[in-house]
């Protein structure tokens, strides 16, 4: 029972403001239309009318166009015309509108209606030309039975435009407002300043109207004086700007003509007013057509930082499984194969003991391999999970990491590290760290470097790892993004993870320098 009174609760809703604002458009209309030559500019009740069947239910569509049709009819007969004529004239500029409708929302897409240009077709097609054209012709033929049958007939051209530009320019601003998908919601609030210049280019536009709209060299470029206005409007805020912008401005030159001002004024009173609206409806649908060209911009650029934002919570997530896999073979290298090994030479000294002396070199040699391979594996292990970062911290972590390893060739490491870097949080020195370990085993292995220098400082809150090398370098790609090796790309990742920034330059025979920069605040 709650959710019947709640459904009948917005029924009564909506139809009460379908029906104020088909009240209010009709005003709207009648005051912008020429009294003393009875030619229409613009008709506003039937836009307002296709918008809310667009935003609602089918369900409720009986109950809103009899709203809308009682609110058109009443208002037109408050102005002295007989109440059944208007009746009759206004039943096709009603009834056709569910049908524009339920066409347009049966229309399958494949993108949001703001980014379709297919969409933008159906929309011109249907609602500014099959529409007004069908409505009007109906109105005409039921006009012969009525009073209203002398003004109808000779304003036919006007009727039909009227209808067009009332379609063009109000429903492509009430849907791009109410759209979830306009590009206009990712740029949150508005900006005052540009609302207080947008509004002082239009008052600018109307002086150069009034002032230089009846002299014929001017009015070509009084015509195309209002694009880079509606361009603006297009790029700061999309298809809502486009919409409302050229909506203003189709108004105000309506208001403007109605009074024999600007510059489509023409010889007759009925040519003048087909040219305002011939002219605002070619604006208005060539500024929806650039607004849609902007949507699928922001709309491919919105994709982009969502795809981005997902690649980098996936690199992070790998890392981490990385780190976690590290830190289990490390427990297993230690505790398991390490003390399996530490048993096999206590195996072999116990069996030294019982062999004749000319075996017991060999068993000895045996053992001593053994004894070198467990110092490797306890090595290996410390590597997939320094443990010495929480016990001693960075810094003594850097320098055992450096230590020359026994039986290896290694170049002359310098570590110069400030105390200060043993405060750093536990992911910074972990980054820190795997960088390092990575830049030195770069440089151990393919730069051929004989001096390696490794620095590590914080400073006004950035910490800073550089790794430089004396070795062979190579030529850097042209583009980053061509940089495409796994430890490169894995010292990269670890950066941004944390909010920070990586590079890496190098010049053929002249080593190769790896930084990577981490603002401690944010941790």
């Amino acid at each position: 029972m709650a959710t019947r009174a709640s459904d009948h609760r917005q029924v009564a809703t909506w139809c009460a403001l379908t029906c104020a604002g088909v009240v209010a458009a009709q005003l709207v209309s009648t005051a912008l239309w020429d009294h003393q030559n009875g030619t229409h500019v613009v008709w506003f009740p039937g836009a307002v009318l296709l918008g809310v069947l667009l935003a609602t239910p089918v369900a409720m569509w009986p109950a809103l166009l009899a709203a809308g049709y009682a609110g058109l009819v009443g208002t037109v007969s408050a102005f002295g015309w007989p109440l059944a004529d208007v009746g009759l004239v206004a039943l096709p500029n009603i009834a056709l509108i569910p049908v524009v409708a339920w066409c347009m929302r049966k229309l399958p897409r494949r993108v949001p209606a703001l980014q379709d240009f297919r969409m933008l077709v159906v929309f011109t097609l249907l609602a500014i030309i099959a529409l007004p054209v069908m409505a009007v012709g109906l109105t005409v033929v039921l006009g012969r039975f009525t009073a209203l049958n002398d003004m109808i007939i000779p304003g036919w051209e006007n009727l039909i435009t009227a209808q067009a530009l009332g379609y063009a320019l109000y429903v492509p601003a009430w849907c791009s407002l109410r759209a979830h998908e306009s590009a206009l919601r990712d740029v949150g609030s508005l900006d005052i300043g540009f609302l207080i210049l947008l509004v002082l280019a239009i008052v600018l536009l109307v002086i150069l109207w009034y002032a230089y709209g009846d002299q014929q060299q001017f009015r070509p470029l009084l015509c195309l004086a209002p694009t880079p206005i509606v361009i603006a409007a297009i790029f700061y805020a999309q298809m809502p700007g486009s919409s409302v912008t050229m909506f203003v401005i189709a108004v105000i030159a309506a208001h403007m003509t109605s009074r024999g001002h600007g510059p489509f004024t023409v010889d007759s009173a009925q040519a003048t007013t087909l040219a305002l609206q011939l002219w605002s409806l070619l604006a208005a649908i060539a500024a929806l057509a650039v607004a849609v060209v902007v949507e699928q911009r922001f709309a491919g650029r919105r994709s982009l930082v969502a795809a981005h934002v997902e690649l980098r919570e996936l690199a992070g997530r790998l890392i981490a499984t990385q780190e976690q896999e590290r830190a289990h073979l490390a427990r297993d290298l230690h505790d398991d194969i390490n003390q399996r090994l530490a048993a096999a030479s206590i195996d072999l000294s116990t069996l030294r003991k019982r062999l004749a002396p000319e075996y017991t070199d060999d068993v000895s040699g045996l053992q001593d391999r053994i004894v070198a391979l467990c110092d490797d594996v306890r090595q290996l292990s410390h590597q997939l999970h320094p443990s010495c970062l929480q016990h001693v911290g960075l810094r003594s972590a850097l320098e055992n990491l450096c230590r020359h390893p026994a039986g290896h060739a290694w170049p002359r490491v310098r570590v110069l590290a400030d105390d200060a870097v043993n405060e750093l949080g536990p992911e910074i020195a972990l980054c820190f760290y795997r960088v390092a370990q990575e830049a030195l085993a770069n440089a151990v292995r393919h730069a051929g470097a004989n001096e390696i220098t490794l620095r590590a400082m914080v400073d006004e809150g950035i910490a800073t790892l550089q790794v430089l090398d004396d070795g062979q370098g190579f030529t850097s790609p042209p583009c980053p993004a061509a940089r495409t090796g796994i430890g490169i790309t894995s010292m990269n990742e670890r950066a941004k993870l944390l909010g920070g920034s990586f590079d890496i330059s190098s010049t053929p025979g002249k080593g190769v320098d790896v930084c990577i920069r981490i603002p401690t605040k944010t941790m």
